[in-house]
């Protein structure tokens, strides 16, 4: 549980086991942030079982049965009972809306509920929420927006990264390659396509490259010939990450931050905006973007108040990338696996992970009125 900003892990009865294979993920399988947030909770875990809500944006990947199953929106409450007999609990991202009945059958049923909220979307005034029975924030900037609407069944963990599938990069001497890794290209460009874009192309050295990877073509400002496009999706992540000396993901806004996540667990020195949650992993203050004075682009939307992006400063961008050519790379390089190798080390996660399992379980944790 949590006093101030910290967060006390409770300490669980011995009698009461947390079996993750008897617990379910309930999401996306695909390539969006939710479906890999769901291979990291059965990869590091060994959570059972995978309640498959069709993808919204991209294609499906093939179920594997028994432990993968779907879940539509639209299934009755016959089937939703099937998928969530026999289990001690679910573990679902940041909506309530996956299948409108399936937090009320859970708590009929006596099976947990445990949402990972993503801070931006995050409808907290809902009162559905008072079904869930725990919410487990991968960022302290996450627990703060969900606390703010009164949900103190709430607590701070590190997400459980994977960082197996990643390859171990060690950066040595000033950077020459960068790499941008833009995914799907929102309308708001939340992860700083376009930004990256001006701001390399105001670069005066003419010995550096870019390397901008999108999903899928999008307008973009002017390129030079030092900026490559590689326009697709790759079938493994990884290859994001296997060549390239510095990543730049000045993101406006995001709820985990895999952009950012990913090259550090790498050892890639990591460009960011100094704005939670990057601000959170990136530890060189000295590579955070600075934010654009009193500025910022709100969501035309009353329901989620706190959905807003930040704008980073293209000058302090430019002048972040130039300090990088000027700098030897390894000590930053170093510094960012080692940090990644001790927060998400996949043991901690297993044990810290059941031990709070293990509370809710108990009835140590318990889902009280809005405060």
């Amino acid at each position: 549980m949590a006093k101030g900003n910290e967060t006390v892990t409770p300490q669980p009865a011995p009698e009461v086991r947390v079996d993750f294979s008897r617990w379910a993920v309930v999401a996306h399988k695909d390539d969006t942030g939710f479906g890999r947030m769901a291979e990291d909770l059965k990869s590091m875990l060994q959570v059972g079982y995978h309640l498959v809500i069709p993808s919204e944006r991209l294609q499906d990947r093939p179920l594997i049965p028994p432990r993968e199953l779907w879940l539509r929106p639209k299934d009755p409450e016959e089937i939703v009972r099937q998928r969530l007999q026999g289990l001690q609990g679910i573990i679902f991202f940041e909506r309530y809306d996956w299948h409108p009945q399936l937090m009320r059958i859970a708590r009929e049923m006596g099976v947990k509920s445990v949402c990972i909220p993503m801070w931006e979307w995050f409808r907290g005034w809902n009162p559905i929420w008072e079904l869930c029975d725990l919410f487990i924030c991968p960022n302290r900037f996450a627990l703060q927006i969900v606390r703010r609407y009164g949900w103190q069944n709430s607590l701070y963990l590190p997400w459980v990264f994977d960082l197996r599938p990643f390859p171990h990069r060690q950066i040595r001497g000033p950077a020459r390659l960068f790499i941008h890794n833009a995914g799907l290209v929102d309308p708001s460009d939340r992860k700083g396509t376009r930004d990256t874009i001006r701001a390399f192309t105001q670069v005066r050295r003419r010995d550096l490259n870019l390397i901008v990877r999108l999903q899928k073509e999008v307008p973009l400002p002017p390129l030079d010939d030092r900026i490559q496009l590689q326009i697709g999706n790759l079938e493994d992540p990884a290859d994001l990450y296997r060549e390239g000396d510095v990543a730049i993901q000045p993101s406006k806004m995001e709820g985990l931050g895999f952009m950012v996540l990913e090259p550090l667990g790498c050892g890639l020195p990591v460009i960011t905006l100094d704005y939670p949650p990057m601000s959170e992993y990136v530890q060189q203050p000295e590579l955070r973007v600075k934010k654009q004075w009193f500025k910022r682009k709100a969501f035309p939307t009353g329901w989620v108040k706190h959905a807003h992006l930040r704008l980073p400063r293209i000058q302090d961008l430019t002048r972040k990338i130039e300090w990088c050519a000027a700098q030897d790379m390894e000590p930053i390089s170093r510094a960012n696996r080692q940090w990644a190798e001790h927060r998400f080390d996949r043991i901690q996660a297993q044990h810290t992970w059941s031990q709070v399992l293990g509370a809710l379980l108990q009835g140590q944790i318990q889902a009280p009125e809005r405060s």
